[in-house]
This record gives C-alpha cells, sequence and structure tokens, in this order.
C-alpha cells in the first residue's frame, strides 16, 4: 500500500470513529455526514458502510440504509452488525422472512450478538 492510500484509510478512520461518537451522543445527521465522509475515503470499509447505513435508519431512511447494510455485507460478508442491521431495516419495512434469514446470518456470524438474538426474539414474535 503506497502512502497516499495509507493516509487516505487513516482519514476514512478517524471519520468513521468520529462517526460513532456522534451517533452515540444521537446528533445522527452529523454522524451521517461523518459516515458519508468515510466513505468517500475508503470505499471497501464495511464499517463505514454499516455506520451510514445506522445513521440513515435512524433518520428513518430505510430504503437507503437497506442500500448500506447491503453494501457493507458486499465488501464483508462475514461482518455481523452488517446482517444484524440488515435484519432490523428489513423487520421495519415488513419484510419478516428475509429479516429472520439476515439475522439467523448475523448470529451465524457472531452467536454471542445480544442485538441480533433480540430482533430474532421480536421478529419470531416472542417480545
Amino acid at each position: 500500500m503506497s502512502i497516499l492510500e495509507e493516509k487516505t484509510k487513516q482519514q476514512a478512520q478517524f471519520w468513521l470513529e468520529y462517526c460513532q461518537q456522534l451517533s452515540a451522543t444521537i446528533r445522527y445527521v452529523e454522524a451521517l455526514k461523518a459516515a458519508e465522509r468515510a466513505v468517500a475515503l475508503d470505499q471497501t470499509n464495511a464499517e463505514a458502510w454499516y455506520m451510514k447505513g445506522t445513521c440513515l435508519a435512524m433518520l428513518a431512511r430505510y430504503p437507503e440504509a437497506l442500500a448500506d447494510f447491503e453494501l457493507s455485507i458486499q465488501h464483508d460478508g462475514h461482518y455481523a452488525p452488517a446482517w444484524d442491521g440488515k435484519a432490523w431495516v428489513l423487520g421495519i419495512l415488513g419484510r419478516r422472512e428475509e429479516a429472520l434469514a439476515a439475522v439467523e446470518r448475523a448470529l451465524v456470524l457472531d452467536p454471542t450478538s445480544y442485538e441480533a438474538h433480540k430482533r430474532k426474539k421480536r421478529l419470531e414474535g416472542f417480545e
């Protein structure tokens, strides 16, 4: 990797971390802008696409969020949070069977995911 590529990835990581901080303080509009910067700098970063999708979902922009969770999965099919995010949005959109399949995949990848277990119970109608 060249020095320029390394610097660009570091900048993307900065914006991703800033997005996470903003999101934690419920500043989703600002967090989305930071996630967009991270994605623009490193379009292969699955976590950046996931965070962008999360911000969009929190802003009730569900079709866009779903597209970003899909992009996260395209870049890293083993990234469990993206599968859980996909399940979250599919559930909101009323696509229960697809949501269950996505949350099952998340749980295969990360059997300890508390959020995915909660989501699965809700989707199955137990919560």
